[in-house]
């Protein structure tokens, strides 16, 4: 197989993957991952990517499940009445944040003008794509999720931010239990030659 054929290969193959084996995913490879995504292209050379990584083993998790339950409470305290996050859902949030090998909350750098802030999204888009085909290369899955935990509030002050930051997603890495087989619409569905 060439080059050119493998990397059509890990683009058409890669998947966004959900289920983990509970195997430790090594700081190298991380960095490594990294380091793919931050040579994403970068109109204006802004390099707006900002990445928080959380390894299974960091005490950081323990933060980040109760800034989850804390706001789990102040959305029940919203309607008006007091109502406690079940333990069921405590349960639920503590297993969503201490099940996957490794969390990376991505961010882009905001700009006074808009369409800077604009192109800085775009940009950590793509390097997240990078890191999604470097990790597929080593046969390890990323989650792409820009739900809950993507959705927390006063993200700023969890990771103490120093700069005005927009939420990218939120990315799960590590070895998948499960690999999903997938389709896209015929080229010709999407694309009109002119």
């Amino acid at each position: 197989m060439t080059n050119s054929e493998m990397i059509i290969n890990i683009i058409k193959t890669r998947r966004n993957t959900k289920k983990f084996k509970d195997t430790e995913v090594s700081n190298e490879i991380i960095e490594s991952l990294l380091d793919s995504a931050i040579w994403a292209p970068n109109h204006r050379s802004t390099e707006p990517w900002r990445f928080f990584v959380i390894q299974k083993s960091s005490t950081f998790r323990s933060k980040l499940t109760e800034h989850m339950i804390k706001e789990k409470e102040s959305i029940s305290n919203d309607s008006g009445k007091y109502e406690e996050v079940s333990e069921e859902e405590i349960n639920r949030i503590k297993l969503t944040v201490a099940d996957n090998p490794v969390l990376i909350f991505v961010f882009s750098t905001t700009d006074e003008n808009p369409e800077i802030t604009e192109e800085n999204y775009a940009a950590t888009c793509c390097a997240i794509q990078n890191l999604q085909l470097a990790a597929h290369s080593l046969n390890l899955g990323v989650g792409w999720s820009t739900g809950n935990m993507a959705k927390l509030k006063n993200l700023d002050q969890l990771f103490n931010f120093n700069q005005p930051m927009k939420m990218v997603g939120v990315l799960t890495v590590g070895y998948p239990s499960m690999i999903l087989e997938k389709k896209r619409k015929d080229l010709d569905t999407v694309t009109k030659w002119l």
